[in-house]
């Protein structure tokens, strides 16, 4: 009996061990990694770096795309695997840790809760090269591309490529008219260009040819999205006047809406708090990223000028047309920018939703749209689309001027 009791303990002792071991967290390696999306126009390159986070089932991971650096919260294990969080485009890379160097997995994003696709998602620790095995660079792209993406004849959409090389080291950015395609980064090799870009909802990757003064090649987006692609070096290269764009109907000069806070309370352009006040309203969704680059921008500006005079008023387009569902997603924008001022719920992002919700609107492109209404209730200006810090010169003159036309409403007598 004595020894049986012996034997039962041993047993014990050894599954408990075994336990212990099954359910101990994966080791990672801190330091550089690069990644590959396998996306439909080829491996698109990721690079991101690991520290330890604040637990040791934690990591503190960021993606890097030319000088942006970011991520949207600590990394963390689900079961075997690994999970970097982008909260606020609803998708996660998801990872199982094959050795403490190397990850597999795929790429995964959802709607109102439901998976709408998958890329497969492999990375190794080690290298923080964009594009591998480079030829020396033969061409140099600095400068400015009229540039073009289409898919038919009847789908064009221009834009303007600013770029910038070092050896054979490329970032930049493509300028449209519903905003800009952030940080780019690739590199030269040979007479070919390849570009790319992941922030969790952008997936961009740019594999092109350089001949003289034009560039030619394949634009691919997203799960199934590919353009032709065409640029041609134009120092004068420049999008429309992004302030005629959007406009108000014949007879219009105002804006008019009531709509409920993620809480429910109801707001509207009459209420006191924006009486004899200079007012910004920005049409965004917390899914957009150049929404947040211009939030990013808006939030410490209305810190630093709310005692002076200046409200602004988010109006966000979600997803699901359920404020228990986008209510929170609001939420979680606002406290990832840091945002003190209201952002209201309109709907679901559909030209339908628009006319309903602005109907004195005659002309809207896309998100951000951005309105400055001086102390009367009359829009002053509006401005399609926003130019983010990807953009080098033209976020910095874009911030100038908005602060200087902001500086002069609030001087305005009322």
């Amino acid at each position: 009996m004595l020894k049986f009791s012996r034997l039962v303990i041993v047993l014990l002792v050894l599954f408990t061990q075994f336990n212990v071991s099954a359910q101990k967290t994966p080791e990672l390696k801190n330091g550089p990694w690069r990644g590959e999306l396998a996306s439909i126009g080829g491996q698109l390159p990721i690079n991101f770096t690991v520290e330890q986070g604040k637990s040791s089932a934690t990591f503190n991971i960021k993606i890097q795309n030319g000088d942006e650096s970011f991520n949207f919260g600590e990394s963390y294990f689900r079961g075997d695997s690994l999970v970097i969080p982008f909260d606020l485009y609803d998708s996660e890379l998801i990872s199982v840790v094959q050795s403490n160097n190397s990850l597999k997995g795929f790429w995964v994003k959802r709607r109102n809760g439901l998976v709408v696709g998958r890329i497969p998602f492999s990375a190794k620790q080690g290298s923080s090269e964009r594009f591998i095995h480079l030829k020396p660079a033969k061409v140099n792209v600095t400068g400015k591309w009229d540039s073009d993406f289409w898919s038919d004849d009847t789908n064009h959409s221009p834009g303007v490529g600013v770029f910038e090389q070092k050896g054979n080291q490329v970032t930049g950015t493509f300028l449209k008219t519903s905003g800009d395609y952030r940080f780019l980064q690739g590199n030269v090799s040979g007479d070919s260009l390849f570009l790319s870009y992941f922030d969790g909802s952008g997936v961009y990757l740019l594999k092109s040819k350089v001949k003289g003064k034009e560039i030619n090649g394949q634009f691919s987006s997203g799960f199934a999205a590919k353009r032709i692609f065409k640029g041609k070096f134009d120092p004068k290269a420049s999008l429309p006047d992004l302030k005629k764009l959007t406009f108000l109907k014949e007879g219009y000069d105002k804006l008019d809406f009531r709509l409920p806070t993620p809480s429910g309370e109801m707001i509207s352009l009459q209420d006191e708090r924006f009486k004899n006040k200079v007012v910004v309203i920005e049409l965004l969704g917390s899914w957009c990223p150049n929404c947040l680059d211009e939030s990013k921008f808006l939030a410490p500006f209305y810190r630093k000028n709310k005692d002076k005079g200046l409200e602004i008023v988010g109006v966000s387009f979600e997803y699901s047309p359920d404020l228990a569902i986008s209510g929170p997603k609001i939420e979680n924008f606002k406290k990832r920018i840091g945002i003190d001022y209201p952002i209201l719920f309109a709907g679901v992002p559909s030209d339908e939703t628009i006319k309903k919700v602005i109907p004195m609107l005659g002309q809207f492109y896309g998100y951000p749209t951005t309105f400055i209404i001086d102390k009367k209730g009359r829009v002053r200006e509006i401005h399609t689309g926003f130019s983010g810090p990807g953009t080098g010169a033209y976020y910095t003159d874009w911030t100038i001027e908005f602060e200087k036309t902001i500086d002069l409403l609030l001087k305005e007598k009322e």
